[in-house]
């Protein structure tokens, strides 16, 4: 069986006429925690469960050592509107730290998905990419304005969470997750996706058990189709407390063809009703 043609398929007939077609690029998406407990959190370095803005609020970036001047690549999403009328759209920005002294965003944020050293020098500290806040030597002392972190030793974030942008839709292939053997611990994971304007739903568990299945992997078969503008996450519960584990989903990137030529016609000085012509023409390509 075709998915990907499958999946196509799903696409046009789920959310209209709109021409849906993979694009040829794929996403793996990966977070770590090293403190689960028995609440709900995501599965990311930063912990707990992010509070979403509502608008373009993450504007900062810092780090907890002195030493840390090195380029670092920020990908995440701008919004317009709000509630079912969110759009998002992707960014990808550059940002040199100063060490603990805060750097401004070139581009403030929504949503922050992914955060990695791009020098060729290690990063010392922990890296952090927030909301305003009081900061004390590179860390800021609100952890509800921190919406991602690189930790220490490390040079990339590692968070099990992202946004699809008003052009894009996911299908999702597969969806894995494991429980290291530091802790004896069972951990349950659910793979979650938020609409737009909604709240988020399960769209698979898995449970891993360091004694028996310390890894779980499945497939979808057919694809997931997620719609634009969604928010996707992994979060997970463990059975004890400073649980270490590790989730992943990955995915082929589709788009939403006519939704792109609207947005590229607005986005290039058109008026609504010439913006609407592009996507109409492009309906029937």
């Amino acid at each position: 069986m075709d998915w990907l043609a499958y999946a196509d398929q799903e696409a046009r007939l789920t959310y209209g006429r709109a021409s849906h077609k993979a694009k040829g690029k794929s996403l793996l998406k990966f977070g770590r925690s090293e403190g689960l407990d028995t609440t709900t959190q995501t599965v990311q370095a930063q912990g707990s469960n992010e509070i979403f803005p509502t608008t373009d609020a993450i504007t900062t970036i810092s780090s907890s050592d002195a030493g840390d001047t090195i380029p670092v690549t920020i990908e995440g999403h701008t919004v317009t509107g709000t509630g079912t009328d969110a759009n998002f759209t992707f960014v990808i920005q550059s940002a040199t730290l100063a060490g603990q002294t805060e750097v401004a965003l070139t581009t403030p944020l929504a949503r922050v998905s992914r955060v990695y050293n791009a020098g060729a020098t290690n990063l010392a500290g922990n890296v952090y990419v927030y909301e305003a806040d009081t900061v004390t030597a590179g860390v800021p002392q609100t952890a509800a304005k921190i919406h991602i972190q690189i930790e220490s030793g490390q040079d990339q974030s590692y968070k099990a969470a992202t946004t699809i942008s008003k052009v894009d839709l996911f299908y999702l292939t597969g969806f894995a997750a494991s429980v290291n053997k530091k802790t004896t611990a069972t951990v349950d994971f659910e793979l979650q996706v938020r609409r737009v304007g909604g709240v988020f739903r399960p769209v698979k568990r898995l449970t891993a058990a360091s004694t028996s299945q310390p890894t779980i992997t499945y497939a979808f078969e057919p694809f997931v189709v997620v719609p634009k503008n969604s928010d996707i996450r992994i979060v997970a519960i463990a059975s004890t407390t400073a649980v270490e584990a590790n989730a992943s989903f990955q995915a082929v990137i589709a788009q939403d063809v006519a939704g792109k030529a609207y947005w590229d016609a607005i986005d290039n000085g058109a008026t609504e009703e010439e913006a609407l012509d592009a996507q109409e023409e492009t309906y029937y390509d």
